[in-house]
């Protein structure tokens, strides 16, 4: 199980938040932390115009000031990798210039967010870079799913396919997670989940339904404001989550072929052993109703109830003493 601390653009411009962020996120136990590459120009159009719920003059602003130079990104991606030993860090390119800029990072992955699997300019450039491509399928019809996988399965087979419900946030009854064994089926892919929901129980649904990937956004604090701060998760909940979804996915992977030490130290007290019943002489033979079944097991387990009846008494049994190999 992989995690993805999806930090946004939570860094605000400072470089300092930068690396606070990727560093709380990597301590919660997230595998990688995954940041946005926007330029606000080629992404926003020009003027005034509806934008959900947000004004767009306050969301181009905030996207403007919320920029860390080339330099200063590459630099705590090299960090990043250093305390982690691989690299960690990694973005969602919004232009294929932020896209060029991020594979001179050497990212672990590249992700295309939601609102861009219909963007084939994008997609063809991705698939083309030779790493390996997350894609969210948010606002998607399925003719849009399919469009996108097939036209990265042109570049690359490298694909993890992230099912995901656009709505920021959105409680766990509308996370529609009967969609990832569907989209398992149909694409042959790897199966991901980008988790906008309230809480931690969709998360831990997908776990436990095998997702490899899994994806939830991350913010330092709530208090920091942002546009993705309703659905953020701060640094004690993201360990809790990283915690909650890896032990889920460690939980499911299990299969039991032989006891586990731990049932094993507890057979020795659970288990039934073979008892005397009553005192016994020495030569008497042994029939079921001289056996008593208590705990804890001994020398002989109840399976070797058989090997003991019809044998003989080597010494004068006293009731309520295990059986033992040499009794007999």
């Amino acid at each position: 199980m992989k995690v993805i601390a999806e930090a946004a653009m939570n860094h605000f411009g400072s470089v300092p938040l930068l690396w606070e962020n990727t560093n709380v996120a990597l301590n919660a136990g997230a595998d990688y932390v995954k940041f946005q590459l926007i330029k606000d120009e080629t992404l926003y159009a020009p003027g005034e115009y509806e934008y959900g719920t947000y004004n767009i003059d306050d969301v181009r602003w905030l996207r403007h000031h919320s920029r860390v130079s080339h330099d200063q990104y590459k630099a705590i991606a090299e960090k990043a990798a250093q305390k982690a030993g691989y690299r960690c860090v990694t973005s969602t390119p919004f232009d294929l210039v932020s896209l060029d800029e991020l594979l001179e990072t050497n990212p672990p992955f590249i992700k295309i967010a939601s609102g861009d699997n219909n963007y084939n300019d994008l997609l063809d450039a991705t698939g083309r870079s030779g790493y390996p491509v997350i894609i969210s399928t948010g606002m998607s019809t399925i003719a849009q799913i399919d469009h996108s996988v097939e036209r990265l399965l042109h570049h690359t087979s490298d694909i993890v396919l992230m099912h995901c419900v656009a709505e920021y946030p959105h409680d766990l009854s509308n996370a529609m997670l009967g969609s990832i064994p569907w989209l398992k089926e149909r694409y042959g892919v790897t199966i991901g989940f980008s988790d906008h929901s309230k809480g931690y129980g969709a998360a831990v649904l997908a776990a436990s339904m095998g997702v490899e990937w899994i994806e939830k956004h991350f913010s330092l604090s709530p208090a920091n404001g942002g546009l993705d701060v309703k659905h953020s998760l701060d640094g004690e909940e993201l360990r809790i989550f990283c915690k909650m979804v890896k032990e889920t996915k460690e939980a499911i992977d299990g299969v039991r072929l032989k006891p586990t030490e731990p049932e094993l130290y507890t057979a020795k007290r659970a288990r039934r052993g073979l008892y005397f019943k009553h005192d016994l002489p020495k030569g008497h033979v042994i029939t079921k109703n001289d056996i008593a079944f208590l705990r804890p097991e001994r020398d002989y387990p109840l399976e070797e109830l058989d090997d003991i009846q019809g044998r003989a008494l080597r010494i004068d049994a006293v009731a309520g003493r295990p059986i033992s190999k040499t009794d007999i």
